[in-house]
């Protein structure tokens, strides 16, 4: 994939052989693995990262499961899909982390029996078509897009949450998204980091999966830009967030 950003995922382990494992199914799924080895390194890789799903052994030296709940209840972790998994006897640990709010917790044997699966599917998720997809922007739509491209975000905002509100087919999806980056360049340019990646990680799932070009919006090019400055801000942390270069904000390419 060259110098192209890869999409993460957080493996959470201690067992040495079993990260190597995982670690080398999510890279031919097209990832880059974070391998985590306690509940604190797995809160540190979720914050510091921009992962798009996170793989917990059950097993992990801490409290894993509140380690889940933690995440579950940050705005900028909230969404990523977590999927943990532990011994089939441990029934309570398999509970407790069902109870915190993990996505999915399964016997380790079913994970590993399904891993190349569940990781290509966030690691290379299917294209879809929503009806709409090939149709031109909506006059609203295109005036967001003017402004985004202005720098103007909050202005954005409101444009292109007129043409969600006004569109009613799947492809609204797809304007949502493009405004909740935009809310995140906004709070880039106020340095609120917790902001900034919340909306990212509201805006960014909505776009993936998307054709490569929608309503005359190269999607694609925009979504990868963004992943960009997304990882860049997520690594750099609310401390050091005044040292992102904010010329590094792209605009969106669309059809005239």
């Amino acid at each position: 994939m060259g110098n192209e950003l890869r999409p993460a995922a957080v493996v959470v382990t201690a067992e040495l052989m079993l990260a190597v494992r995982i670690e080398d199914v999510v890279e031919k799924q097209g990832g880059q693995a974070l391998i985590a080895g306690s509940a604190d390194e797995f809160l540190a890789a979720m914050d510091g990262h921009a992962p798009v799903m996170a793989l917990v052994d059950l097993a992990t030296p801490g409290d894993v499961a509140a380690a889940i709940a933690r995440c579950k209840l940050r705005p900028h972790t909230r969404q990523t899909p977590i999927y943990a998994f532990g011994s089939h006897v441990n029934v309570a640990a398999l509970q407790a982390a069902r109870r915190a709010g993990a996505d999915h917790a399964w016997a380790r044997s079913k994970m590993m029996e399904q891993l190349a699966e569940v990781v290509g599917r966030h690691m290379r998720p299917p294209v879809r078509f929503p009806a709409g997809w090939d149709d031109r922007l909506s006059e609203l739509a295109r005036r967001g897009l003017e402004e985004f491209n202005r720098g103007e975000y909050f202005e954005q905002h409101e444009l292109l949450e007129q043409a969600w509100l006004a569109e009613e087919r799947p492809i609204r999806e797809m304007y949502q998204g493009i405004l909740q980056v935009g809310v995140a360049f906004f709070q880039i340019q106020q340095g609120n980091w917790p902001g900034a990646v919340k909306m990212f990680r509201r805006g960014l799932p909505r776009l993936r999966g998307l054709p490569d070009v929608c309503q005359g919006v190269n999607v694609a090019k925009f979504r990868r830009q963004a992943e960009e400055v997304h990882a860049a801000i997520s690594e750099l942390g609310p401390q050091r967030m005044g040292e992102f270069d904010l010329g590094r904000l792209p605009r969106i390419e669309y059809a005239e």
